[in-house]
């Protein structure tokens, strides 16, 4: 086990308001692998690596300036005339399946023929899209935590998670513009569209900022696995209300913002999807589909639990036609509750809000965007220096991540690098902290201090430090009767 992940293994976390107690870190996550486990993860690098690899070694590809489409958008995303079956990658590199062989786990029974898909799951990347993994996805996450993600979702098939990240980097680059766009304009951006633009730009600033101040989804505290919570008022919502984009847009905003809220070892958030008031007014399967679509498919292994509180009468039965366009994972991540009672056997009650019959004195409170807030963001000369740094310790994590994947797999020499590797992934997470304000426009949770950049998350004033602890234990020590309920008694929890 590496310096950081015996760091992870021990270290309690802020986002819980300093309540968890060394949260266990599950198999299949960053600091608890199987020897299995490991050499998938380590695969999956060496695939991209020996990709990059024999691009850079053709001069042709590399010696001219590249356009914006040649960067990123991979051979799948142009592969509409070409006949079923073809490679694009094998095509333009026909040795790279011999080249890939030895990089591959020894435990496959077809070494040559997974070899052959792995090359195949390459059309839905570029060599550019690889190099964003470190230098624009991961934020302040180990990057490994990230392709772990990846791999889990796909119940650890190497080559199904080559292609879910690379289809992930595509939306997130070319079809969502999460960082360039979404991100990067965010709450003050939808304001100043609100109020001095026009037309469509004009209606999803608008839009935009009717979701954050009435406060119809917004993230506050966290649960008794110190998990962050996503509210989700339905009673808010009329479909008339917004236009879809601007939903969508806000969804995927808040997501983000999840993750940042995100710091290890918990590497989840939980979903309260509060039912109480709902109407057939409210009813629009549409936003749920698309929340639920992207988690699963751009999101993996990032919501551990959806919690649908204070169902009404036939909401079961909706939930029974809905599950069918769910993933299975998805569904077991599902749990319906009533009433207090139900609710905290998830959320301890100090931690519930007045608003859900719990003890906590909060309520959301929307703060408008402040005067030059994002002033930082037209500081260009100092944004470049940092990403510029930024580019250059992604370089040496990739030379250092090609060294430990090439390395014996449990050798002193492979526990070495990859302890240089977790040092300089600390290195580039209090970068990505520096770089941040300058990237991102700030949220009310900045404004309002819950966001505390490379400190932490805080949701709780310290004074319920030590009630949450007594409330964490006790949750600890009646999880083990819970569990051996029935399956009625685990799917719905009430007073």
């Amino acid at each position: 086990m590496s310096k950081l992940q015996k760091r992870r293994s021990c270290a309690s976390t802020t986002t819980t308001g300093k309540a968890s107690m060394a949260p266990r870190i599950p198999q299949g996550y960053l600091g608890n692998l199987t020897e299995a486990q490991e050499a998938k993860l380590r695969a999956l690098w060496a695939i991209g690596l020996k990709f990059i690899e024999i691009h850079e070694a053709d001069e042709e590809a590399t010696s001219r300036a590249k356009t914006l489409e040649e960067k990123y958008v991979p051979p799948a995303k142009k592969s509409k005339s070409m006949p079923r079956g073809q490679c694009a990658t094998h095509d333009k590199y026909p040795a790279l399946v011999e080249e890939l062989l030895s990089l591959l786990p020894t435990d496959e029974r077809n070494l040559e023929k997974l070899a052959r898909q792995a090359v195949e799951a390459l059309d839905h990347w570029t060599p550019h899209m690889y190099r964003l993994i470190v230098t624009n996805v991961v934020k302040h996450e180990h990057p490994d935590a990230l392709a772990l993600r990846f791999l889990r979702a796909c119940n650890w098939d190497l080559i199904q998670a080559t292609k879910m990240m690379g289809k992930t980097i595509y939306w997130r680059t070319m079809e969502a513009a999460v960082d360039d766009d979404i991100m990067r304009k965010g709450e003050g951006g939808a304001c100043e569209d609100e109020m001095n633009s026009q037309g469509l730009t004009r209606t999803l600033g608008a839009d935009f900022m009717k979701q954050a101040r009435w406060g119809k989804s917004y993230i506050h505290g966290t649960d008794r696995e110190g998990r962050p919570v996503t509210h989700i008022r339905v009673r808010l919502h009329r479909s008339a209300d917004q236009t879809t984009q601007s939903l969508e847009r806000y969804t995927v905003f808040l997501l983000e913002l999840n993750r940042l809220s995100l710091r290890c070892p918990v590497e989840m958030g939980t979903v309260l999807l509060d039912l109480s008031g709902f109407s057939l007014a409210n009813l629009d399967l549409k936003p749920l589909k698309f929340l639920l679509k992207c988690v699963e498919e751009n999101y993996p292994e990032s919501v551990a639990l959806i919690i649908i509180h204070n169902a009404p009468f036939g909401a079961r039965t909706l939930y029974r036609f809905i599950r069918f366009w769910l993933d299975k994972g998805l569904v077991s991540k599902i749990k319906f509750t009533y009433g207090k009672k139900g609710l905290q056997r998830w959320i301890a009650p100090n931690q519930i809000i007045r608003e859900l019959g719990g003890d906590e004195d909060w309520a959301y409170d929307y703060e408008e965007p402040r005067p030059n807030e994002n002033a930082k963001m037209s500081n260009t000369a100092t944004r470049d220096c940092l990403m510029e740094e930024r580019r250059a310790m992604a370089l040496q994590f990739e030379e250092l991540t090609r060294e430990w994947v090439m390395s014996a797999q449990l050798s002193e020499k492979a526990r070495e690098v990859s302890a240089r590797r977790d040092g300089l992934v600390e290195e580039l997470a209090e970068n990505y902290w520096e770089l941040d304000p300058y990237v991102r426009a700030r949220s009310v949770y900045d404004r309002q201090g819950y966001f505390q950049g490379a400190g932490g998350v805080e949701w709780y004033s310290r004074k319920l430090e030590d009630e949450s602890v007594v409330s964490l234990e006790k949750a600890s020590s009646s999880a083990a009767g819970a569990s051996s309920e029935g399956y009625e008694s685990s799917m719905y929890d009430s007073d």
